[in-house]
Order: C-alpha cells, then structure tokens, then sequence
C-alpha cells in the first residue's frame, strides 16, 4: 500500500477500531505463527502497549499482552478509559480500516483454484451428512472464470456453512427442521446477506463488499437459516 492510498482511510470511532481488531485477532490466532497487531493506548494517567489479544465487548475490557523471557505480561483497560489508540504490524489488514474504500488483495498463495473449492465442498458435504445423517447436496454459485478475490472469499464461505450447519445439527428442533426442509444448499457472494428457501433450495447470499466486516457471522447466519425453516 502507497502513501496516496492510506490517505482514504476514513476516520473511525474508538468502539469501531476494537472490534475490527478483535475480528484481526480471531483470524491471527488460528494460524500456526500468529502476527498480532501492536497497539498502543493512550489514558488519561499514560501509556499501555502490547499484542492485542481480546476485547469483551458485554464488560468494555481490551486485553492486551506481552510475551517477555517466555512469560505473560498481561494489561487490561477499560473501554471507557481510552483516549487514543495507535496501531502497528497491520500491514496486510489495512484495508479493514478503510470501511471498503481499500480493496483488499490476497496473497496468491491464500486464493484456491476452483478444483481446491469444489474438493473442499465434497468434505463439507461428507461431514454434513455425519451430523445429519442425511445427505445435503451443496453447490458454489459462481461466474465462468471467478477472479481471485472471490474464490479467495468463496473459501471462507465453505467454513462459514460448515460451522453454521455443526451448530444447526447440534440443536435436535433445529436439525429435524433442517432435514425435513432442505435438499441443497447453493451459495453465492454478492452486496446483502440473505437466506431464502424455495423447493427444498436453500439459497445463501454473503456480502462481502466490505470485506469480513460485512458478512454474516455464523450466529447470524444460523439465525437467517432457521427462520426459513
């Protein structure tokens, strides 16, 4: 990212920074050599500064931390105590912060090729049907050639689904719904997150126009999904 490209982050609330960082930390956390961000906040009596780990958003607590000779030195503020915060080692999530005027690029070797995708399907479909006991058939609606960036999303889409159908299959009223109801689910990424059922079809609509920030969380989605049931 140049110069004249930062220029267009827009300003944001304090609220708003956290739980993008919470949403960075979320994704970090799961990869084998997590890259935290830095931060730094300002009070009204200093300074505190570390790896942000966590921000509750029910108790307004920032959990930040540092890792000095193999042991844990932990910082929690409260939300209501932040004057200023300063961020670093966020380089490759800078377009979070854009509200969608940055658009994001993902490393070549994070974006799958359509044969990765419809493999990953075929295991989700597998799975499912051990949660269910039933078979679902499951389809990626997708343009002849998808560029980069939506296969890169259409990936993180199979997780979402297949996060939300556990959830669904764990809740007995809301799997026999399911089974009774659905046949196929076919997914597609679009500018609104919406759920329709038609014909034992499940149809799914993920905004990502904004990137992570705009899709449908898991709870969300499950949520979408039920009320068609």
């Amino acid at each position: 990212m140049d110069f004249k490209t930062m220029l267009q982050l827009p300003v944001l609330e304090i609220s708003q920074v956290l739980k993008t960082l919470q949403g960075i930390a979320d994704e970090e956390r799961n990869k084998e050599k997590p890259q935290m961000p830095n931060v730094s906040i300002g009070t009204s009596r200093g300074n505190v500064s570390g790896y942000f780990i966590n921000y509750d958003t029910e108790k307004s607590i920032v959990l930040l931390g540092n890792w000095y000779d193999h042991k844990p030195d932990l910082q929690y503020v409260e939300l209501h105590a932040i004057a200023s915060i300063s961020l670093g080692n966020i380089e490759n999530y800078l377009y979070q912060f854009s509200d969608g005027n940055i658009p994001f690029t993902p490393n070549a070797d994070d974006v799958p090729t359509v044969l990765q995708l419809k493999k990953e399907i075929r295991d989700v479909e597998q799975s499912v049907e051990k949660m269910l006991s039933k078979a679902i058939v499951i389809n990626y609606d997708y343009a002849e050639k998808p560029e980069d960036l939506e296969k890169y999303y259409a990936k993180k889409t199979i997780v979402l689904l297949q996060e939300t159908l556990a959830a669904i299959a764990a809740d007995d009223l809301a799997k026999e719904a399911f089974v009774n109801a659905v046949k196929e689910l076919s997914f597609h990424l679009g500018e609104e997150n919406t759920v329709n059922l038609q014909n034992n079809m499940l149809s799914v609509c993920l905004n990502f126009s904004k990137g992570l920030k705009s899709v449908a969380s898991k709870t969300l989605l499950q949520d979408h999904i039920e009320k068609c049931l």
